[in-house]
């Protein structure tokens, strides 16, 4: 066990979007990193940059250490992120300064139970019938959000705060060099400024093609080449603060409607992510489910009740969003090897994933670019 990585949320990806904060005068809810702190207090920068690049965890960068010598070489710490491991809970921790357990952003597809489907919060559709489409925001009704834009602008009338997305939302960020083009465009504006960028083409390309395939070394050379060229023209008053939400791991599937004495049990169909899953669970087979999960999966999954795994602070301390609890259904799954379950009996099969607990799903890396850090 000793490959699994739990959220230390002293020291994760929550606590860095805190130090952020609270360079811009923001009271937080949570810790901050001191050292990085200090850093933004001395440097008293015009502008900060947060960086976050999908998947990016430390393990994919030591997996290709000639295309990632410059980030490796800038890499100052490395942080966990948060749980589960994936891009709905960290991104979202990452623009609010708070823990899943906070938010109620869990997982790539969330039950709610006035819809009775499961909802892809992102896409604002649901997960099971792609085609169907709700007719308002269901994650703005039922787990709203507060941005640290919305808070740092409050707190600082003089600040500019801009959201720096690829393609997906911006069409002339094709690549990840288009987009750091515009990060120093806006940087070079006369204001003083916060950017919060996001790439994410290498968590497609992983899921596709695996994490030691060309294509993911290819373009983990294109990164690494990109914050070269945003470094070299850097000036003395800004700071590029880049990680990750989380790593992948190469992933075996399991075909989880194969298991037909499980599924029987289920009253609803399982949600969150296929490495960190939701069970709800017909009220009088709790006993039976934890039986049959456990004869079928136990060296490849630990199974909890998720009000017991809740308590625990796996999804962070603190306040918790009356939502939280019931997302979690009534039995929760959290892989602890290479295994991922199929949640679509016929759905696309990724070669590569996140979400479960190993140490390269978990980990990330806190780089910092600064000419006054070079000095």
């Amino acid at each position: 066990m000793s490959n699994i990585v739990f959220p230390d949320y002293s020291h994760s990806l929550l606590n860095l979007t805190n130090s952020i904060l609270k360079y811009y005068g923001v009271k937080t809810e949570y810790t901050s990193l001191p050292f990085i702190d200090k850093i933004l207090e001395e440097g008293k920068y015009k502008n900060v940059v947060f960086y976050l690049v999908d998947a990016m965890g430390t393990g994919i960068l030591k997996k290709h250490p000639q295309e990632s010598k410059f980030l490796l070489n800038k890499n100052i710490d490395d942080l966990t992120t948060v749980f589960p491991s994936t891009t709905v809970a960290a991104t979202t921790t990452a623009i609010t300064g708070l823990p899943p357990a906070h938010t109620a952003w869990i997982g790539w597809q969330q039950y709610v139970k006035e819809e009775d489907k499961n909802v892809i919060f992102f896409l604002n559709q649901d997960y099971y019938n792609e085609d169907y489409k709700f007719s308002y925001n269901v994650a703005e009704k039922f787990a709203k959000i507060t941005k640290i834009y919305e808070l740092i602008e409050k707190q600082n009338p003089n600040i500019l705060t801009h959201e720096i997305f690829p393609e997906f939302r911006v069409k002339e960020h094709k690549t990840i060099l288009d987009q750091v083009e515009t990060v120093l465009k806006t940087i070079h504006n006369g204001k003083s400024n916060f950017i919060y960028a996001y790439w994410d083409k290498l968590d497609t390309y992983l899921h596709e093609y695996g994490t030691t395939s060309d294509i993911v070394k290819n373009h983990v050379d294109e990164i690494n080449k990109a914050f070269i060229k945003l470094n070299n023209m850097l000036p003395e008053d800004t700071i590029v603060i880049v990680t990750a939400d989380h790593g992948q791991i190469d992933i075996e599937g399991v075909n989880l409607w194969e298991y037909t004495d499980l599924t029987s049990l289920l009253r609803n169909q399982p949600s969150i992510e296929a490495r960190a899953t939701a069970f709800y669970v017909k009220e009088d087979k709790h006993d039976e489910f934890q039986d049959i999960f456990n004869k079928h999966f136990k060296d490849k999954f630990v199974l909890y009740r998720s009000t017991e795994l809740i308590e625990t602070g796996i999804f962070g301390k603190g306040k918790k969003s009356p939502r939280t609890q019931g997302f979690l259904g009534d039995f929760f799954a959290i892989a602890i090897d290479k295994y991922s379950f199929r949640l679509q009996n016929a759905g696309h099969v990724h070669k590569a994933t996140h979400a479960g607990l190993l140490k390269d799903e978990m980990m990330i890396p806190l780089i910092l670019l600064s000419k006054k850090l070079s000095n």
